[in-house]
């Protein structure tokens, strides 16, 4: 089991090859390996939220937005996620607040906590991101209102919290689906039942069966 980085690919090819030679075995790798769920449905939010939007490939250290002052954010980088309509403006005032300690100080005393930052490499982190944002809603609110000059382009609507609630409600299945995928007890029965489970959510939201969401879904099963 693997995920779908290039080195395994080419680590099960050199198995497949020592398998044929040593012991007269027949293993194809390409069809047979078993892939990671959890960066499988990592893979499949990422399609969701950033494919035909943003290039997170080409957003400079993007993973490295964590810590205090860990990352100073340009108005060009600010532009290209609001590119995401609501998420991409939440992400912004996360970044924001996370961009001094003084900032950051000040939105504890309203919220009593900080929001997560998002993160492309980390499983859920949008998810996550969301579930605290909205449950803080009036302390972000309030923050804005306090940096409304510098944050003017990213403050949300009523009309923004309502499809940032949306977006948390179609990521939630795929959360819980990473979870259940975590441990010894999972088994490879499950694991296709969890995908059906995926496939049929993507379908019952309207997802063209031809998007590069169905694409990364069945590629865990046929490889």
């Amino acid at each position: 089991m693997g995920d779908n980085a290039s080195t395994n690919n080419a680590l099960c090819r050199l198995i497949q090859k020592e398998l044929k030679d040593t012991l007269g075995l027949t293993w194809e790798a390409n069809h047979w390996r078993i892939r990671c769920l959890g960066h499988i449905i990592n893979l499949i939010v990422q399609a969701f939220l950033f494919t035909g939007v943003v290039d997170l490939d080409n957003l400079e250290s993007y993973d490295e937005q964590e810590g205090i002052g860990a990352f100073d954010m340009t108005e060009a980088i600010r532009v290209q996620f609001r590119l995401m309509g609501p998420l991409g403006q939440a992400h912004n005032i996360v970044v924001h607040i996370r961009g001094s300690a003084g900032r950051t100080e000040e939105f504890r005393t309203y919220a009593g906590r900080m929001i997560p930052m998002d993160n492309r490499t980390r499983w859920n982190s949008w998810y996550q991101m969301l579930i605290i944002l909205l449950n803080l809603r009036p302390a972000v609110e309030k923050y804005c209102q306090n940096h409304e000059e510098e944050l003017e382009e990213d403050i949300l609507t009523s009309k923004d919290w309502k499809k940032l609630r949306t977006i948390k409600e179609f990521l939630a299945p795929f959360a819980r689906a990473t979870l259940a995928a975590e441990g010894d007890s999972t088994s490879l029965d499950s694991t296709l039942f969890m995908m059906d489970i995926l496939i049929k959510h993507l379908q019952e939201e309207n997802v063209s069966p031809s998007s590069l969401l169905y694409n990364l879904a069945n590629s865990y099963i046929i490889g």
